[in-house]
């Protein structure tokens, strides 16, 4: 049995967070308190770009082409490391629970 883990509390009145979440009426106040985190766009298409555009910049004989590609690689890295921060926060949220007395969430 799971309880409340804060001791002032201490209730067994436990409940997953997303099946709360979506029982919820839409009008309720809850509903933003408790939602899940907002999802990234996770788009690489502009750092593949770059990328692109640098190697034929490179291959063409500017040394442009270099900083473009590294450009273009460290924006990939940045969107990739912005992504997976996203899906682990929404991890969290889905194994979370709240306590129905306190409101509070574990």
């Amino acid at each position: 049995m799971v309880t409340c883990p804060s001791p002032k509390c201490g209730s067994p009145n436990v409940a997953d967070l997303p099946h709360y979440w979506r029982s919820l009426p839409a009008e309720s106040p809850l509903k933003a308190v408790y939602a899940p985190p907002a999802a990234v766009d996770a788009s690489y298409w502009i750092a593949l770009a770059a990328l692109v555009a640098g190697i034929v910049l490179l291959v063409s004989g500017s040394l442009l082409g270099l900083l473009v590609a590294v450009a273009g690689v460290v924006w990939g890295v940045l969107v990739h490391q912005r992504a997976a921060g996203a899906a682990r926060l929404l991890a969290d949220w889905e194994s979370s629970r709240v306590c129905l007395a306190c409101t509070g969430t574990f």
